[in-house]
């Protein structure tokens, strides 16, 4: 429970110190045969060292260290002088100043190897007593024993562990645990679904109640499509099976494919109960999404989810996902320069192994969202069917008296904390070790509702840390335990749990950064094949109350009035599932200006009623106040941080008229003003100190304080501190990239555009905007040297040499329109006309890239209806035609496409189904909603 051993450098030292525990071994492998006693000798053996070496590696090292620096080792050269540590390391001397160094070091080593010794012993004689019965799984005669493989997992209750023995008749697995759950899980199984080769299952086994054995499962590629669709079909069987029995654990090792059938190989984690946390500050509309998330289909392991546990940041360790090229390196500690005086630890960062859950050798979960979700259905269909006709709680009543095994705390954690136990420093005080220990699981119970928390608990799984074990919780199912299990899966609400199970898929997915997702984003897939304008404002009308409708369908809510969502979202780990956040990209703060306007636009006669929004809309308000009460932004930006906040406040404040929504903006520009932008790092609109100073304006015009004005000046001097100017122009670093970008969302042109705004504001000295002025031109500069004639669009700067270009807002020709319409506008400057004749020649005919206001339709469309108004002359265009295009497109597809979240239930502004319905309320032509491309607080005129 250390470190990775050196084989080699100590092993004449772990030989000396496991000799007692294998000389006890050899004298009882009675029953075996003499090959097959050898046999099992050697892997013993070999087991026993590996248990040593993790245990006295650190410690070894030190003494070699520490020996050298007295002066002890005299040999001439390097290998002598390790020759030398080692002889002196076998002689009594040194066991007695280990005891004197670190007391408890030899006392625990040996109790760790005798019961780690006497687990093996365990199996062994239970191999010899059940061989003949084995033939019930193997279909033949066992025969002899031909291999053996310790250690196919942690080592629990006193050294036990899986082990898979290799005999002439075939392969069986062994588990130190009862295994009457796994042939009440399989009845159960067969029952629902029939029992049919492609039906889900778990392997045959042999229950002997405190072990048995299991039937080997062989891992096999699926043969063509049609076995990849059953597959991926059959996992959605499994999460809605997992779901009603509160099963947890399915990682990617736990699950095995074995061509059409996912198989599950250890279900001993079944009615798990759901644990409450405690209350969070923002209501219980988010405590519930987190219990969503958390008790959810996501909890069973299957679907792809990524790990916050210590150690594992950012891993996906799911049965559906963990695809081989998305996964981060971790840290592993290993022995450099072993077997010599240079010898050492150090953390290195190791690729994760790949498991055997995946049907294909290049597995894209992607193409079957489809049908996991409609097995989940089908499968959640047949369930209800049989609680319908009573029968479903007589089947789970067959699982009461089968021990379960519950996962309490994780077991990254356990490794960790065990790790440090055996450190060189804890067994040298012992004592302080263990509070230490105790103090961080204490701790641990406090963050995690049902982590172990008693003192006489916590001292038990201190107690296996320390001898070697890896703490394990089982105990009979109760009656009770199954009904309230049973009792949530009936409470579930089945369109939340689709909704996590695709959204999860969605984060799959855009974790798969190897993979070129540029084609299908760029490829125009949605594009309506039959736009018309036939009663287009009826149809835009009922398109836009049935996605606010089912806006508020999906909607979590508490019973203190809060309102929520759950979204795929990115953060420092990338995408993952959880509550919508305060800011406006993906978040609430999006959401609350969408519901406010349609409840504006029903107001005004151009839209439809929908029951609810209101009520929406106050429980979604609460829980932003809250939110942005108790959470610092982790940026500055106008899009995920500061600035968003301003301006959603300004934005509602706009709509609503309410006092305190004015308040609200100035309390978050006064935390602001204390943050400062030093620590900008960003620079760009949606996340950098560009994205704060229209906002700031826009609070600056509505208040007429010029306190605001100086702010935003503020952030144009971090700015001017952090561009890079030369003769290509201006430009920023950019976030997750070698070379600067160029574009309006996270590039040269919106940080050109808000400095130029910020110049036409009248802020600072007219030294400073002159300053402003000039570093906004060379960013645009920086922009026009990517604008390929031939191409009749900009290059994006990050993909120059692959000539990649977008007609998008964020990074391509629908934001660089966009700016140049606002400032033209403003100045009437032909610079500033010529780009935006340009962006609208390069993005017409460019529907179908998904119905988004980032990189979708809504934004293309927003940029011809602006440019028409601002020149009628060179962007003339039919006003219906984009409303055309995009109502039919939504009809054809049965509804809103995102762009990187495709289909799946995405509800925030940008990406997902808030920005469709205020894009759709924005065709309207007497419509005068903000929009949120520009952080503007009105639509402004020609």
């Amino acid at each position: 429970m250390s470190e990775p051993g050196a084989p080699d450098a100590f092993i004449r030292i772990i030989d000396h110190f496991t000799a007692p525990a294998r000389a006890r071994l050899a004298g009882s492998l009675s029953g075996l045969g003499r090959e097959e006693a050898a046999l099992a000798q050697a892997v013993a053996d070999e087991a026993l060292r590996h248990s040593a070496r993790l245990k006295l590696n650190r410690v070894l090292l030190l003494e070699l260290h520490a020996a050298a620096r007295a002066g002890e080792l005299t040999a001439e050269d390097d290998a002598g002088r390790f020759a030398q540590f080692i002889e002196r390391s076998l002689r009594p001397e040194f066991v007695e100043h280990l005891d004197r160094r670190y007391p408890p070091l030899l006392r625990r080593l040996r109790r760790a190897l005798d019961q780690q010794r006497g687990a093996i012993e365990a199996l062994l004689t239970r191999f010899v007593a059940d061989r003949e019965a084995l033939e019930h799984l193997l279909g033949r005669p066992a025969g002899r024993l031909i291999g053996l493989s310790l250690g196919q997992g942690d080592l629990h209750a006193g050294g036990q562990t899986v082990a898979r023995l290799a005999l002439e008749g075939g392969t069986v697995m062994y588990k130190p645990r009862s295994l009457r759950i796994d042939t009440v899980l399989d009845s159960f199984l067969a029952r629902v679904f029939g029992d049919g080769p492609d039906r889900v299952r778990v392997p045959p086994v042999i229950d002997r109640g405190d072990y048995g054995w299991a039937a080997f499962v062989a891992h096999r590629y699926c043969d063509g499509e049609a076995e990849l669709q059953t597959f991926y079909r059959g996992l959605g069987h499994w999460l809605a099976v997992l779901r009603l029995l509160g099963g947890t654990d399915i990682h990617l090792e736990n699950l095995i494919a074995v061509g059409p059938v996912p198989v599950i190989i250890d279900v001993e984690s079944l009615f798990e109960a759901a644990y409450e946390s405690a209350p969070s500050p923002h209501g219980r509309a988010y405590d519930s999404a987190l219990m969503l998330i958390r008790n959810s289909v996501l909890r069973t392991g299957i679907v792809p989810f990524r790990t916050p546990a210590l150690g594992l940041d950012g891993v996906d360790i799911s049965a559906a996902g963990a695809l081989p090229d998305q996964q981060p390196q971790v840290h592993a500690p290993v022995i450099v320069d072993e077997g010599t005086m240079r010898a050492r630890l150090e953390v290195v960062n190791v690729d994760v192994a790949m498991a055997q859950n995946h049907p294909g050798p290049n597995p894209d979960v992607s193409l079957y969202w489809d049908q996991i979700s409609e097995g989940f259905l089908d499968a959640t269909a047949r369930l209800r069917a049989l609680n319908d006709d009573d029968r479903l709680a007589s089947s789970l009543a067959a699982f009461e008296g089968c021990r379960v095994r519950e996962i309490r705390r994780a077991t990254k954690a356990y490794v960790e904390i065990g790790r440090m136990l055996w450190h060189p420093a804890s067994l040298h005080d012992e004592a302080a070790a263990i509070e230490r220990a105790r103090d961080l699981l204490s701790r641990n119970a406090a963050a995690f509702a049902g982590a172990p928390s008693a003192a006489a608990e916590i001292m038990a799984e201190i107690d296996d840390l320390r001898h070697g074990d890896v703490p394990i919780f089982a105990m009979p199912l109760s009656r009770a335990r199954i009904d309230a299990v049973f009792a949530d899966w009936r409470a579930m609400r089945i369109d939340l749990e689709e909704l996590t199970i695709r959204s999860s898929l969605v984060a799959t997915d855009l974790n798969q950064r190897m993979r070129d997702r540029e084609q299908e984003r760029s490829g125009h897939l949605y594009a309506a094949r039959n736009p018309h304008a036939d009663r287009l404002e009826a149809r835009r009308r009922k398109l836009a109350a049935d996605a606010v409708a089912r806006l508020l369908r999906l909607a979590i809510r508490g019973d203190d009035g809060t309102t929520t969502w759950i979204t795929p979202e990115i953060n420092r780990s990338g995408w993952l599932v959880q509550p919508v956040q305060p800011d406006l990209y993906f978040g609430l703060g999006g959401i609350a200006v969408v519901l406010a306007g349609y409840s504006s636009e029903v107001e005004s006669g151009r839209a439809d009623a929908v029951d609810g929004v209101e009520e929406a809309l106050a429980g979604a308000l609460r829980v932003l106040r809250t939110m942005a009460a108790a959470e610092k932004p982790a940026t500055v930006g106008g899009f995920s941080g500061y600035g968003s906040q301003i301006w959603t406040w300004l934005a509602l404040h706009d709509l609503r008229h309410e006092p305190d929504m004015l308040a609200c903006a100035i309390r978050h520009a006064e935390a602001l003003e204390r943050e400062g932008f030093e620590g900008d790092d960003r620079f760009d609109i949606v996340d950098g100190a560009s994205g704060a100073i229209v906002p700031l304006l826009g609070l600056a015009e509505a208040t007429g304080d010029a306190r605001w004005l100086a702010l935003a000046s503020r952030a144009a001097q971090r700015l001017e501190q952090a561009a890079i100017v030369d003769a290509k122009g201006a430009r920023w670093p950019t976030a997750g990239s070698d070379e600067p970008s160029s574009g309006f969302a996270h590039g040269a042109t919106g940080v050109a555009w808000s400095l130029a705004r910020l110049v036409l504001s009248g802020a600072g000295a007219e030294t400073d905007r002159a300053r402003w002025q000039a570093l906004s031109d060379a960013a645009f500069a920086f922009q026009e040297r990517f604008y390929d004639e031939a191409l009749g669009n900009w290059l994006d700067a990050r993909n120059e040499d692959r000539e990649a270009s977008f007609h998008t807002w964020c990074h391509g020709s629908v934001g660089i329109g966009l700016a140049a319409g606002d400032l033209y506008a403003h100045t009437r400057h032909p610079r500033h006309l010529l780009t935006l004749r340009r962006s609208v020649a390069t993005a017409r005919g460019m529907w179908g890239s998904s119905h988004t206001l980032c990189h979708g339709d809504m934004s293309l469309r927003e940029l011809f209806a602006r440019a028409a108004s601002l020149d009628p002359e060179g962007c003339a265009s039919d006003p219906d035609e984009p409303t055309a295009q995009i109502v039919s497109s939504i009809e054809e597809h049965r509804g809103m496409v995102g762009g990187l979240t495709r289909a799946a239930f995405t509800p925030g502004l940008m990406t997902g189904l808030a920005g469709a319905i205020h894009g759709l309320n924005r065709m309207h032509p007497d419509c005068k909603l903000a929009s949120p491309l520009l952080l503007e607080r009105r639509r402004r005129a020609a």
